[in-house]
């Protein structure tokens, strides 16, 4: 389609999903991802140790693009932003933890759009929503909705790709009379209304409060409770904080790290480039 059709990342998987063909398993990933061997079997194998394979996801945030680490990450809450999202991030778990003897994989709640693997029949109970206009909102209305809908959600015991979270500032933004603004809008009032259990989309197997509350969450007032970054594991679980502070999603819009310096520089170059310098 034309750029100036594209509506952010919701209305893309949906469209992506509605090419599924009675394929048995959905591998969802953004681009600029590279994977280890055997990434397939391995999540095939891991998803068929959990309890109920067919109502499970693998998910997380994959390390960076040239990175080496193969110990898993499992998503947590991080913070909120000026728009009232909950923001998350992946922590890096030790090498030697086990949470399961049987099934090794490990509990979460939080969803990550860039990496989730799952048996189809999810398309059909709970596919992406393709009326929402936003970037932030999308992880975490697909986690409530799945929670909802009593689909359990798993990071996997180790690292299977990579993604490069890098990417071009030279982004294109049109809204023509405000109207992406007036969408954008309207969506994150629809995934606000879904997280006080009164949005479109939810299942009824568990509930929007149930979900907040093992979460240690409070999507109204907007507070982290002390210990939620830890999901329910112990502290000895985790490498440390600095070694995990890259595996916060670092391509989300107020936490890109260029500055303003950097970015004129960029916009001046390509400028005298165009121009024939």
């Amino acid at each position: 389609m034309d750029y100036r059709h594209a509506t952010g990342p919701c209305y893309a998987r949906y469209l992506a999903q509605s090419l599924h063909r009675g394929e048995k398993y959905v591998l969802q990933i953004d681009a600029h991802i590279r994977f280890r061997m055997n990434w397939d079997s391995f999540l095939i194998r891991q998803l068929n140790k959990t309890k109920h394979p067919e109502k499970s996801v693998l998910t997380a945030y994959p390390p960076g693009y040239d990175s080496t680490e193969i110990r898993a990450t499992i998503l947590v809450p991080s913070k909120f932003g000026n728009d009232g999202m909950l923001r998350q991030k992946g922590r890096l778990l030790r090498s030697d933890y086990k949470h399961d003897k049987e099934n090794d994989n490990i509990p979460c709640l939080l969803n990550a759009g860039g990496f989730n693997f799952s048996h189809s029949s999810i398309l059909e109970t709970c596919p992406y929503e393709k009326h929402h206009h936003l970037f932030f909102g999308e992880e975490i209305s697909m986690a409530v909705r799945l929670y909802t809908h009593g689909i359990d959600l798993y990071a996997p015991p180790k690292t299977v790709c990579y993604h490069k979270w890098e990417r071009n500032p030279l982004r294109v933004r049109e809204d023509v009379d405000g109207l992406k603004a007036k969408q954008r809008k309207d969506s994150l009032n629809a995934v606000r209304m879904q997280l006080q259990g009164l949005g479109c989309g939810l299942g009824t197997v568990r509930s929007v409060k149930q979900f907040s509350e093992k979460l240690g969450v409070d999507f109204d007032k907007q507070v982290l409770y002390q210990g939620c970054a830890n999901v329910g594991l112990s502290d000895d679980a985790f490498v440390s904080q600095t070694a995990t502070s890259l595996l916060s999603n670092t391509t989300k819009e107020e936490d890109r790290g260029a500055s303003n310096a950097d970015m004129n520089t960029v916009f001046k170059l390509v400028g005298e480039y165009m121009k024939g310098v």
